[in-house]
């Protein structure tokens, strides 16, 4: 009888055991149409509330010549539409609310290590003085000094309608932050989620205001690892009649922005940011979404979300060209990135909230 119990015990355990096993290798399946292929590798999941492990999913649509597959990575649940920034050549780091509100990293090396996903930090108490509030839920703008021990200059469009800045820095492949300050709170109030890039020394950055005029703001770039905050010139406005968020890159010499405009297509404004001297011109483009933009010398990389698939278009130092289809199953505004070594990675929120990527790597 003693046997018995023991067996029937036994295979209790083993049968749970596997349970177990198997939810741990679970991960939902994504609609990718009828040029999907199989997923190719999962790299596992943790529960752990710090440091969690992600789940890659590789999703095939059939997509022009040096574009890779679609990656979904698994995790963190995107609560906000992610920021990439690339602190040195081969490395990306993506910032995006989560989960619970709170603020997540991932980092990229190469093109496909991944480390775990890290909670920067979380919401309230941590910005007890402003009420509360889980500032637009970290719908970020964010730069990087790309040096070494890198300084990242965070931005977001907070529960007042002012831009809150905070400032962190990279500490042992992570973004680390002072989580007894709150977020800083600058002069003058927006209306929409901002856009930040450096050029001259400076950040500048971009945003509409109640009007959906687009405003400018700049200030001197502090010393890396000085934990000084920016002096802020104040917002200046600059054009008018946008409809969405704008982007915004850099070429060294002259800032480009991009914002989907009233009357369609998407608008383009080049500012010296020595003179302010700017021109404008419109894009015969039709985007459903706010663009990302990246930028590499002459050549300008236009995206933007239609239906659920993302669009390219591309200035070849003449004209604009359309570019790619890349399909996916993504919405929200999408983040564009180099990563110093000649791919460009754009991530943006896709089916099942998680985390979607797609990267381009010329011959």
């Amino acid at each position: 009888m003693r046997g018995k119990i023991y067996l029937w015990a036994l295979l209790a355990t083993l049968l749970l055991a596997g349970q177990s096993w198997c939810q741990m290798a679970e991960f939902e399946k994504i609609g990718a149409g009828d040029d999907a292929s199989e997923p190719v590798l999962v790299i596992g999941t943790s529960t752990e509330p710090q440091g969690l492990l992600p789940s890659v999913k590789r999703v095939q649509f059939r997509t022009e010549t040096g574009w890779s597959s679609w990656l979904s990575l698994k995790g963190v649940r995107l609560t906000t539409d992610p920021a990439a920034v690339s602190p040195e050549p081969g490395v990306v780091d993506i910032l995006t609310g989560g989960n619970d509100n709170d603020l997540w990293q991932i980092r990229l090396i190469g093109h496909d290590s991944w480390s775990d996903w890290i909670k920067v930090f979380g919401p309230p108490p941590y910005n007890k003085n402003l009420g509360g509030v889980h500032f637009r839920k970290y719908e970020l703008a964010a730069v990087s000094t790309g040096s070494s021990g890198s300084d990242y200059h965070l931005f977001t469009w907070g529960p007042t309608n002012h831009c809150l800045y905070k400032r962190c820095w990279g500490s042992d492949g992570r973004v680390a932050c002072d989580r007894t300050l709150d977020w800083i709170p600058m002069e003058g109030e927006i209306g929409s989620r901002p856009a930040a890039v450096l050029s001259s020394g400076k950040i500048h950055l971009f945003a509409l205001d109640s009007s959906r005029r687009l405003v400018w703001n700049s200030a001197d770039l502090p010393a890396t690892g000085s934990r000084d905050a920016p002096s802020w010139e104040g917002w200046s406005p600059l054009r008018g009649g946008f409809v969405s968020p704008p982007a915004a890159a850099t070429d060294a010499e002259t800032i480009h922005v991009f914002a989907l405009t009233e009357g369609g297509g998407v608008g383009h404004l080049s500012i010296d940011p020595e003179s302010g001297d700017s021109a404008f011109e419109t894009i015969d483009l039709r985007m459903d979404s706010a663009p990302a933009v990246v930028i590499d010398g002459d050549r300008i990389d236009l995206f933007g979300v239609r239906g659920d698939e993302l669009i390219h278009v591309l200035y070849d130092g003449e004209s604009w060209v359309r570019g790619d289809n890349l399909k996916g199953s993504i919405s929200g505004q999408p983040t564009a990135v180099s990563d110093g070594l000649g791919q460009i990675w754009i991530f943006a929120r896709g089916q099942g909230g998680w985390l979607w990527g797609i990267h381009y790597a010329p011959s």
